[in-house]
């Protein structure tokens, strides 16, 4: 029987904006099953990044459940929430969010610092998997040292460094050229056969068909077909 490691149910998330509400989610069903490489497509304002930050609890929804590896993300207090980002999810954003006067080891490491990983074991844990995506010579350079291609890689370093069981992947190759976008979606590739769950929001059709398992298209906060009939045509 296969496990679901994401169930949504009748998920919405509301923002005031002056006296207008804005529908960003409306009423989502949702699941990911444990080992599912998922891409959501869809325009900007589209819902889909509305979605990505509830499952990483950096966000909480106005009505409906939302449930990840067995725990209800709404019923949480700031304290588990910090907890479960620590140690069930990892993000991957566009921009990296690097921090800028941290060299490439001490980044990946960060996380670690918050679960009380010693410094020696924070350094080698870091340092291997910076290896493992072909920067082993360019730890000890700060983001400012090095390519677009790199900082993504020590993000994705970054996001393993816990070995959490879902990855969160919000535009990774967006502001990478196209052989560079090739080689960072191998890495994720990678991660996802050594069993992590991917759930990766972008707007480039083609890399949701040559990569993902499945591939859903948001659209106005709701799932839509995703056949378009321009695309068809």
């Amino acid at each position: 029987m296969t496990e679901l490691i994401v169930s949504a149910t009748r998920l919405s998330r509301e923002y005031r904006l002056g006296t207008e509400t804005v529908h960003a989610l409306r009423e989502v069903d949702f699941t990911v099953e444990t080992g599912e490489f998922v891409a959501l497509l869809g325009r900007s304002g589209s819902g889909k990044s509305t979605l990505l930050n509830l499952l990483g609890g950096l966000d909480q929804p106005t009505r409906g459940s939302i449930v990840v590896a067995g725990r209800e993300l709404a019923a949480l207090n700031a304290t588990d929430l910090s907890l479960y980002r620590r140690t069930t999810v990892g993000f991957i954003f566009q921009s990296f969010n690097l921090v800028t006067s941290l060299r490439a080891w001490e980044n990946v490491a960060l996380p670690l610092v918050f679960q009380g990983v010693g410094r020696l074991e924070r350094k080698r844990r870091a340092h291997e998997l910076l290896e493992s995506v072909g920067l082993g010579k360019r730890t000890n350079h700060v983001p400012s040292q090095m390519s677009g291609g790199e900082q993504q890689r020590v993000a994705i370093a970054r996001a393993l460094v816990n070995s959490p069981r879902m990855l969160l992947c919000d535009e990774p190759t967006g502001n990478l050229d196209t052989g560079t976008s090739a080689q960072i979606m191998e890495l994720l590739q990678q991660a996802h056969r050594q069993g992590a769950t991917l759930v990766m929001v972008t707007h480039d059709p083609e890399l949701a068909r040559r990569h993902a398992s499945r591939t859903m298209r948001m659209a106005d906060g709701q799932f839509v077909p995703d056949a378009q009939p321009q695309e068809a045509a």
